[in-house]
């Protein structure tokens, strides 16, 4: 249980504050890497690429991601798949996997979706990273942040198998990079009075959102470490990047980040379930009927309404199969999510020829989106469109 605070917050310098913002950020390590342990267990331990085949040839095309094995013996992103395979041929087991987006999709969505019931305010940055305010929940204290974020930690792990690495601080600039500094599967808190210490004598690199350009710019005029940015006269890193641009990399080095955490478009939504055992059939009202509800209410609670619903089904060896259905008018009805679900899993579990489709889990998917009412704040610039 979390402990309540019976004193105001402090903030830095010593003042009272009565709500001291927490954020904390989620960064799932190697996640498409980790997402194939998972389908095969027997690949932990063992270098693992991730390639986008050209199919041109049977080995042409590029490094997506790579498990930090495979980095330190130097596979990067991008690189050629032939490249990466000449930097493993002496390592027994190095797998070289081609990128499965669906599959890795569906299991971030599940996870997003456990992570948003945690937040105040919830924010998916990408199919791996998300941000959380969890100020109201942790009653703005970092003990209780602590606390908030090893359960969720430990919740990943035993729910869905992953390692991730979690970072919390004032806001989302200090927990992206309390995260990027603790990875990987670690856990790190930069409290408000710790910020300038933390970041002060780190490379100005290392900053969020500076790039090896403006690395480079910032070395040649003697800045060095974020510190040494933060201390720069603002007036010349104007001259340098420009009147907005050149300021906010002064503010980001003295930590200062004001913009909320907010959820950004979404490309969908999903629900997926585990059935009580595997089965080739299963009850449509008992099993589908609830995940539609469930979809229907999270896009009338949005303004969302949705032009194509899918299904996904998960068999025993963790492939993914999918199907789906783009209407002529977006809707937000369960009756029709229902409905349209129903009818694509009455197809996909009789279309399979004298195979047999086994599900472990089943799930409903709507995407496709067109908004019934205007999102307030979507007018609001945000750090991220530099940063994050």
């Amino acid at each position: 249980m979390l402990k309540r605070e019976t004193q105001p917050s402090r903030n830095s310098l010593g003042a009272s504050s009565p709500e001291q913002r927490i954020v904390l950020c989620i960064d799932f390590d190697y996640f498409f890497a980790q997402c194939e342990e998972l389908r095969n267990p027997s690949l932990k331990g063992k270098p693992i690429v991730i390639c986008v085949y050209s199919g041109r040839t049977p080995t042409s095309g590029a490094v997506s991601t790579a498990n930090y094995i495979a980095r330190k013996l130097g596979v990067k992103s991008g690189i050629p798949i032939v490249q990466a395979m000449k930097i493993l041929k002496d390592q027994k087991g190095a797998a070289f996997i081609p990128m499965d987006h669906e599959y890795y999709e569906t299991l971030s969505e599940e996870i997003m979706d456990s992570l948003r019931e945690r937040a105040d305010s919830f924010e998916q940055v990408s199919v791996d990273e998300a941000f959380l305010d969890i100020t109201a929940r942790s009653h703005s204290d970092y003990g209780n942040a602590e606390i908030i974020g090893k359960e969720i930690k430990e919740e990943i792990r035993e729910r869905h198998g992953l390692a991730c690495t979690i970072g919390i601080g004032p806001n989302k600039l200090v927990s992206k990079m309390a995260a990027d500094s603790a990875k990987p599967d670690g856990f790190r808190i930069v409290r408000p009075n710790e910020v300038e210490q933390f970041l002060k004598d780190l490379p100005v690199g290392k900053l969020i959102g500076i790039g090896p350009k403006t690395e480079k710019t910032l070395n040649q005029n003697g800045i060095k470490t974020i510190g040494d940015l933060a201390v720069f006269p603002e007036d010349k890193l104007s001259e340098l990047f420009g009147k907005n641009l050149g300021p906010l990399f002064r503010r980001m080095a003295r930590g200062e980040d004001n913009y909320p955490v907010r959820e950004r478009f979404p490309k969908q939504f999903s629900k997926i379930i585990t059935l009580k055992e595997n089965a080739s059939t299963f009850n449509f009202r008992d099993d589908v009927e609830p995940i539609a509800k469930v979809l229907s209410v999270k896009l009338n609670q949005t303004g969302f309404k949705s032009k194509t619903i899918g299904i996904i089904v998960i068999t025993p060896e963790l492939k993914t199969k999918t199907r789906s259905k783009t209407l002529s008018y977006p809707t937000s009805s369960e009756e029709e999510i229902f409905s349209i679900a129903s009818q694509l899993f009455q197809e996909a579990f009789g279309s399979q020829g004298e195979e047999t489709l086994i599900a472990r889990r089943i799930g409903v998917r709507v995407a496709n989106f067109e908004e019934k009412t205007k999102r307030v704040g979507d007018e609001t610039e945000s750090l991220s469109k530099y940063i994050l």
